[in-house]
Formats: structure tokens, C-alpha cells, sequence
């Protein structure tokens, strides 16, 4: 497994991006110190086969994203949903497409996901629980915000990566785009797999996994938006794993822990939760951070351990029953 680069793979990806922008709807330029910016959405429409891109880069070109149509209908509509298909979870999810980097550069800087993860320096917590640091002269990496790309933010990521800010792309995409609802929708495994971790699974256990969430409607306010994107994991994502592990009482309690139905938050809408944390995601609880559904295939008995539920009802307010004004 060490023998992957995360950020070889996930350049793979980027070079098609960089060869056919107009087609896929996105905008290449450079910054003033030579690092390549990808603007995915924020000053162009993006595309859905742009967003099957963002994602599978964000999860080290080790996962294959497929659309298809969400199997319950949300008020009356049906929606499409986004598939992910995961071979490498631990380099996939927890090395990469996990937002685990919070970048300490200039004001209002944000967190960080992508391959570049696995570069860096002083590699964030989640690393102390999978043994794999990353090898490469390109770093990549993918950031989710309306904020204009700073100078200042690529160089120390470069710094902090090794690499020289030339070798250095950046993916951005806003909360309000198509491509940023599809790449939130992809994390249906992500969202359950830390959770795993923290309620006490060795994530060495895991052999694959795979998943879907509901793609919401999309909508131009950013705080709507966000709500929308995080309420499709929420209360509208299935994550499936296949792993060894001995005990099944263990998996069966674990499965019930790790599904958002255990959270003290469960039911609002997440625009609500984050108001009520002031605006803070490190105040909500973590537990809200979990996936509607999820199952525990055990490979050494052949068990599933199944917890959770899609919530119509929320999904159905929150996609179509906000006007977006959510007060605070």
C-alpha cells in the first residue's frame, strides 16, 4: 500500500482538467507565485463531470464516483444521488479526502483536503491511526470556499508540502456550486469512517467500502447551500464497509454509534445546528458529523450490521421548505 502516491494518482485526474477546461466548465490560471489554481465554480458554472473529478481527486484517484438516482423520492422529486466505490479507504479518505489541514495562513484562511494532506510536514491528527506518508514533487489540493485564492495560502501549503510553489494545484469550489455539492455528496464514506475511528474501530480492519448520498437542489445562498450539502450526508447518505474484525457484538453497538440518528442534534436541519454553535463547526458535536445509514459487512463470518435511516422528512424541509432566510 505505501507504495501508492496519493498525489501521482490524484495528478492523473488534475492533467485532464488542465487539457480540457471549456468542456468541463472550469478556469485554469496561475497565482503570482506560479501555483495552478482551478476555479471549478466560482467564477464558472463547473460541470457534473467536473465534480466526478474534484472528488476523485480529492480522494487520491483511488475512488470512482458514478451518478444515479436517489431510491426514494424527496417531496415528490425524484433526485439524483452520487455513488462512490473505494479500494484504498484508509489512503482514499483518511490520508486525503478528509478536511483535516486548517490552514493558519492569513485571515479567514480555511481547512484543507486532498492528497497534499500526505505531504505535509507536520501531518494532521488523523495520520497517527494509518501508517502512510506520501512521496511526490506535485502536491495537490482542494479547498471549498467562496474566498478569493491568496498568494500567501499556496506558499505556505508548498512550504509545508516540500514542493516548489510551481508544482503546486489548488481545486476550489464554493459551497453554492454544482461541483462542491457533488464532491460533499462523495463523502458519504469519509463522513462514517472517522467515526469508526473514534468510536474505537482499527481502521486497519476495513478491506473496502462504498457509498451514496442524495444530491440537493442547488441554490445561490451560501448558508443555504451549506446547510443543504451537509443535511445530504446527514440525513440522505449510505456508507458500506466490508472489513475482518473478530468480535461482532463489538460491530453491531459500533454500527449504532456511528450513524447521525445518535447525535443530541439529530433532526434540525445542519444551517440550524451551525447557527446554534455560533457559527463554529469545531462547537457542533462530533457526533453529528455521521452518515444517515451505514453497515458493517464482517468478511470473517459473512455478518452485516445495519443501523440508521434516510429522513425524508428533514430532507424534504431543508431542500424544499427554506426560504433561506435561518435568522441569527
Amino acid at each position: 500500500m505505501n507504495g501508492i502516491s496519493i498525489n501521482r494518482e490524484a495528478m492523473k485526474l488534475v492533467r485532464t482538467l488542465l487539457a480540457n477546461p471549456d468542456p468541463l466548465g472550469v478556469a485554469v490560471s496561475r497565482l503570482s507565485n506560479g501555483s495552478t489554481l482551478i476555479d471549478m465554480g466560482q467564477q464558472v458554472p463547473g460541470s457534473w463531470l467536473a465534480g466526478k473529478y474534484y472528488a476523485e481527486i480529492t480522494m487520491g484517484g483511488l475512488g470512482m464516483l458514478s451518478f444515479e438516482t436517489f431510491p426514494i423520492p424527496i417531496n415528490g422529486v425524484r433526485l439524483p444521488a452520487v455513488r462512490v466505490q473505494i479500494d484504498f479507504p484508509l489512503l482514499a479518505c483518511v490520508a486525503s479526502q478528509i478536511a483535516g489541514w486548517p490552514l493558519s495562513a492569513g485571515d479567514g484562511a480555511p481547512i484543507l483536503c486532498g492528497p497534499a494532506r500526505a505531504l505535509h510536514k507536520t501531518p494532521d491528527s488523523h495520520f497517527h491511526s494509518i501508517d502512510y506518508r506520501d512521496n511526490h514533487h506535485e502536491a495537490v489540493i482542494a479547498i471549498q470556499t467562496e474566498k478569493n485564492i491568496q498568494p500567501e495560502w499556496a506558499e505556505q501549503i508548498a512550504d509545508s508540502c516540500n514542493v516548489t510553489a510551481e508544482h503546486l494545484y489548488i481545486l476550489v469550489a464554493p459551497n453554492n456550486s454544482l461541483v462542491c455539492a457533488i464532491q460533499v455528496a462523495a463523502r458519504s464514506v469519509e463522513q462514517a469512517i472517522h467515526r469508526l475511528e473514534e468510536e474505537g474501530l482499527p481502521l486497519a480492519t476495513i478491506q473496502s467500502a462504498h457509498g451514496f448520498a442524495v444530491l440537493p437542489p442547488l441554490v445561490e445562498d451560501d448558508l443555504v447551500a451549506m446547510g443543504r450539502i451537509n443535511d445530504a450526508l446527514l440525513y440522505g447518505a449510505e456508507a458500506t464497509f466490508q472489513l475482518r474484525y473478530p468480535d461482532d457484538p463489538f460491530l453491531a453497538d459500533l454500527a449504532q454509534k456511528v450513524v447521525s440518528t445518535a447525535s443530541s442534534v439529530y433532526g434540525h436541519p445542519f444551517a440550524q445546528i451551525y447557527l446554534d454553535a455560533g457559527r463554529d463547526f469545531y462547537k457542533i458535536p462530533l457526533t453529528s458529523h455521521s452518515p444517515a445509514v451505514v453497515h458493517l459487512n464482517n468478511m470473517v463470518n459473512g455478518r452485516t450490521h445495519s443501523a440508521g435511516h434516510i429522513n425524508e422528512t428533514v430532507l424534504a424541509a431543508s431542500f424544499f421548505g427554506i426560504s433561506g432566510d435561518f435568522g441569527g
